[in-house]
Protein backbone atom coordinates (compact mmCIF):
# COMPACT_ATOMS: atom_id res chain seq x y z
CA UNK A 1 0.00 0.00 0.00
CA UNK A 2 0.89 3.50 -0.55
CA UNK A 3 0.19 6.90 0.82
CA UNK A 4 0.86 10.15 -1.10
CA UNK A 5 0.97 13.15 1.10
CA UNK A 6 0.16 16.69 0.35
CA UNK A 7 -0.82 18.58 3.86
CA UNK A 8 2.07 19.51 6.55
CA UNK A 9 2.22 20.18 10.00
CA UNK A 10 -0.08 23.05 9.50
CA UNK A 11 -3.10 20.72 9.14
CA UNK A 12 -2.86 18.23 11.89
CA UNK A 13 -5.80 16.57 11.22
CA UNK A 14 -5.56 16.13 7.67
CA UNK A 15 -1.44 15.02 7.68
CA UNK A 16 -2.10 12.81 10.43
CA UNK A 17 -4.36 10.65 7.93
CA UNK A 18 -1.77 9.02 5.40
CA UNK A 19 0.05 7.80 8.34
CA UNK A 20 -2.93 5.95 10.23
CA UNK A 21 -4.39 5.09 6.79
CA UNK A 22 -0.59 2.90 6.28
CA UNK A 23 -0.61 1.55 9.75
CA UNK A 24 -4.30 -0.01 9.21
CA UNK A 25 -3.47 -1.08 5.77
CA UNK A 26 -0.68 -3.14 7.76
CA UNK A 27 -2.55 -4.29 10.51
CA UNK A 28 -5.07 -5.80 8.24
CA UNK A 29 -2.45 -8.12 6.81
CA UNK A 30 -4.02 -7.56 3.29
CA UNK A 31 -1.00 -5.38 1.99
CA UNK A 32 2.03 -7.92 2.04
CA UNK A 33 3.28 -7.81 -1.18
CA UNK A 34 5.62 -4.92 -1.03
CA UNK A 35 6.83 -2.92 2.45
CA UNK A 36 4.70 0.15 3.44
CA UNK A 37 5.46 3.47 1.53
CA UNK A 38 4.67 7.01 1.89
CA UNK A 39 5.61 9.71 -0.83
CA UNK A 40 5.88 13.32 0.57
CA UNK A 41 4.70 16.44 -1.82
CA UNK A 42 4.44 20.35 -0.83
CA UNK A 43 3.19 20.86 2.50
CA UNK A 44 3.86 17.19 3.44
CA UNK A 45 7.77 17.49 3.08
CA UNK A 46 8.15 19.21 6.24
CA UNK A 47 6.90 15.74 7.95
CA UNK A 48 9.90 14.21 6.76
CA UNK A 49 12.52 17.19 8.07
CA UNK A 50 14.21 16.32 11.09
CA UNK A 51 13.18 19.32 13.00
CA UNK A 52 9.93 18.36 12.62
CA UNK A 53 8.30 17.02 15.91
CA UNK A 54 5.71 14.19 14.64
CA UNK A 55 4.66 12.99 18.37
CA UNK A 56 3.03 17.17 18.55
CA UNK A 57 1.14 16.86 15.33
CA UNK A 58 -1.91 14.66 15.90
CA UNK A 59 -5.09 14.51 14.32
CA UNK A 60 -8.45 14.71 16.69
CA UNK A 61 -9.07 11.10 17.88
CA UNK A 62 -5.57 9.57 16.54
CA UNK A 63 -2.37 9.05 17.94
CA UNK A 64 0.50 11.75 17.24
CA UNK A 65 2.22 11.03 14.48
CA UNK A 66 5.45 9.92 15.54
CA UNK A 67 3.93 6.83 17.40
CA UNK A 68 2.37 5.91 14.09
CA UNK A 69 5.77 6.20 12.27
CA UNK A 70 7.58 3.77 15.10
CA UNK A 71 5.14 0.70 13.82
CA UNK A 72 5.37 1.96 10.11
CA UNK A 73 9.53 1.66 10.71
CA UNK A 74 9.03 -1.99 12.44
CA UNK A 75 7.30 -2.89 8.97
CA UNK A 76 9.83 -2.01 6.62
CA UNK A 77 8.13 2.01 5.90
CA UNK A 78 9.80 3.76 3.25
CA UNK A 79 9.16 7.29 2.80
CA UNK A 80 10.37 9.53 -0.34
CA UNK A 81 10.29 13.09 -0.17
CA UNK A 82 9.41 15.47 -3.33
CA UNK A 83 12.82 16.82 -4.11
CA UNK A 84 11.33 19.48 -6.38
CA UNK A 85 8.84 19.96 -3.83
CA UNK A 86 11.10 20.34 -0.98
CA UNK A 87 14.16 22.58 -2.60
CA UNK A 88 11.71 25.70 -2.25
CA UNK A 89 10.67 25.17 1.58
CA UNK A 90 14.57 25.15 1.93
CA UNK A 91 14.64 21.33 2.90
CA UNK A 92 17.40 19.11 1.69
CA UNK A 93 18.78 15.82 2.00
CA UNK A 94 20.76 16.01 4.97
CA UNK A 95 17.45 17.71 6.64
CA UNK A 96 15.50 14.46 6.30
CA UNK A 97 14.72 11.94 9.22
CA UNK A 98 16.50 8.82 9.16
CA UNK A 99 13.95 6.84 7.84
CA UNK A 100 13.29 9.23 4.15
CA UNK A 101 15.13 10.06 1.17
CA UNK A 102 14.56 12.64 -1.59
CA UNK A 103 13.31 11.30 -4.50
CA UNK A 104 11.29 12.37 -7.26
CA UNK A 105 8.02 11.84 -10.33
CA UNK A 106 10.20 8.72 -11.53
CA UNK A 107 10.28 7.37 -7.78
CA UNK A 108 6.27 8.28 -7.43
CA UNK A 109 5.69 6.35 -10.70
CA UNK A 110 7.52 3.46 -9.54
CA UNK A 111 5.78 3.21 -6.76
CA UNK A 112 2.96 3.48 -7.76
CA UNK A 113 3.22 0.58 -10.43
CA UNK A 114 4.96 -1.56 -7.19
CA UNK A 115 1.87 -1.13 -5.29
CA UNK A 116 -1.40 -2.41 -6.48
CA UNK A 117 -3.30 0.06 -3.70
CA UNK A 118 -2.48 4.20 -3.60
CA UNK A 119 -4.47 6.63 -1.42
CA UNK A 120 -3.84 10.49 -1.98
CA UNK A 121 -4.30 13.06 0.66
Amino acid sequence: MLTVATRGPDQPNLASLPFVALKGGIESGEFTDHPPAMFLMQEATYLAHRGTDLNAIQAVGLPPIGEVVGFLEEHGFEMVVCAPCAAPRGIGEGDLVSFARMGGAVDLAKLTKEHHFVLTF
